[in-house]
């Protein structure tokens, strides 16, 4: 058995080990995501997801069209795939689809059905994380109707209903719940008008108006709190293309890139997995995520008559001061008690003597550790990436209790909790060229409740650049 956290510091500072320096830094409060594995490159990790989806309209109907200005708004503040496509006809199985990675054996929009099989809510409930749907004029929370309020709710559009786990009163609402404190949204949300407002049976400007009325308010803020709008289609009107209207909107996407990446739902649902560390399920694995939407604005087009030169590298190699700590607590600002040397109480460090040890505490505890970091312009490659081992004393295999959030400037890299325990170290390491010549700080805040410690001990911290 190791020492106990308190023991360990006391230890040290009779030995006299180092000069510690306190930080009153708190945790964050938001409902942060907790990613079990390393984020995939470019996908940054966000806060709050809401997937908002409507029916059966062609991409060129959407695309400039005069009845769509919100919906084309959209594109211009955040990022349009050019090439998304849904899966089939007619609309069920593509609902099954973006939510489980298969369509079930489902051809047609017969109702009920009742799978067992894995869905993207149930993950996110098993990794610790929050999940909801809100459809419009829905009977009643958790209602397993065919169809409610006179044929406007309709649950073949509501794929989550089909599965037990996650479609009971507190995971399946009427969208009359949706909060006004965004901050109260679970990690991902999923959004279903009625028959009438997701174009269904009215007009595209109906629609229009209904996206922007409703959820324009959380497509501002979500440009600022680390989230994510996701707009989408279901199918075209059953054309042999089958092209959709999709959009990303949200803070760290590309306003008004246009991607020609070529996606579907699967490719949707894979992105959503990834930016939480989730196993893709079913086709979504056999999709690449969408990723070349995330960072920094794309550069203006050169005109014939100016050609401007991409600004020269500024200076490759490791640029974050005293990385792996052995100078103690030089460059970095941390908690009393994060930075030393910790072998001798069970935690040894990954090379070297010292390391920083977050929380350990077994009682409800925040530290934090940071330092800023310039991150020069021009260059080809920039990889964030650290040696992580979580030690806890967490018996559970499904709940988050305790967690370390990882993040560049006002981004979420990756947030690691109880659940991403292991024997030893494990690296991760982040593309982070989006935040090429920018100064930003790099901030590790350790969250633990009231019992039961975990451990998050960091070292070989580095921000390389070539």
């Amino acid at each position: 058995m190791r020492l106990s956290r308190l023991a360990a510091i006391t230890g040290a500072l009779a030995l006299g080990a180092a000069v510690l320096v306190a930080s009153d830094v708190s945790a964050r409060t938001t409902t942060s995501p907790v990613g079990g594995a390393a984020t995939t490159a470019a996908i940054p990790q966000y806060d709050h997801v809401v997937v908002v989806i409507f029916e059966n309209t062609n991409y060129t109907s959407i695309k400039g069209g005069s009845s769509a200005p919100y919906f084309n708004s959209l594109a211009g503040q955040g990022s349009l795939m050019t090439r998304s496509f849904g899966v089939t006809h007619p609309s069920q199985p593509n609902y099954l689809a973006l939510f489980s990675g298969s369509q079930q054996g489902i051809t047609d929009d017969s109702c009920p059905h009742d799978f067992t099989a894995g869905n993207l809510g149930q993950q996110l409930i098993d990794k610790g994380l929050s999940f909801t749907a809100y459809s419009e004029d829905l009977p009643s929370a958790g209602s397993t109707s065919c169809s409610g309020s006179g044929g406007n709710y309709v649950r073949k559009h509501a794929p989550w209903a089909d599965f037990p786990t996650v479609r009971d009163a507190s995971h399946h609402v009427p969208f009359s719940q949706f909060p006004s404190d965004y901050s109260q949204l679970p990690t991902v949300s999923f959004v279903v008008p009625n028959m009438c407002n997701d174009i269904h049976d009215c007009s595209i400007g109906t629609g229009d108006t209904w996206l922007k009325n409703h959820l324009d308010a959380y497509a501002q803020w979500a440009k600022t709190h680390n989230s994510l709008l996701i707009q989408t289609f279901d199918e075209d009107n059953f054309t042999s293309v089958n092209q959709i209207y999709t959009t990303f909107v949200g803070q760290g996407v590309k306003p008004g890139y246009e991607s020609t990446t070529q996606i579907n739902h699967y490719s949707v649902l894979r992105t959503l997995e990834d930016m939480y560390g989730l196993p893709a399920l079913g086709n979504a694995a056999n999709k690449t995520p969408i990723t070349d939407i995330f960072g920094s604005s794309p550069s203006p087009t050169p005109t014939a008559t100016a050609s401007p030169t991409p600004p020269a590298c500024s200076g490759t190699g490791q640029k974050l001061g005293n990385a792996g700590f052995e100078s103690g607590t030089t460059g970095w600002t941390a908690s009393s008690g994060v930075i030393g040397q910790w072998g001798s109480s069970g935690e040894p460090a990954h090379s070297g003597t010292w390391d920083a040890w977050l929380d350990g505490y077994g009682s409800s505890h925040t530290d934090s550790l940071s330092q800023s970091v310039t991150i020069p312009a021009g260059c080809g490659d920039y990889t964030l990436s650290f040696w992580l081992h979580v030690d806890t004393a967490e018996t559970t295999s499904g709940t988050a209790y305790d967690k370390l959030t990882v993040s560049l400037g006002s981004t979420t890299l990756a947030t690691y909790s109880n659940l991403d325990k292991a024997s030893g170290y494990v690296q991760r390491s982040f593309d982070v060229k989006g935040f090429a010549g920018q100064t930003v700080t790099l901030k590790f805040t350790g969250a633990e409740d009231s019992s039961l410690q975990t451990s998050f001990v960091v070292d070989d911290t580095a921000v390389t650049v070539s």
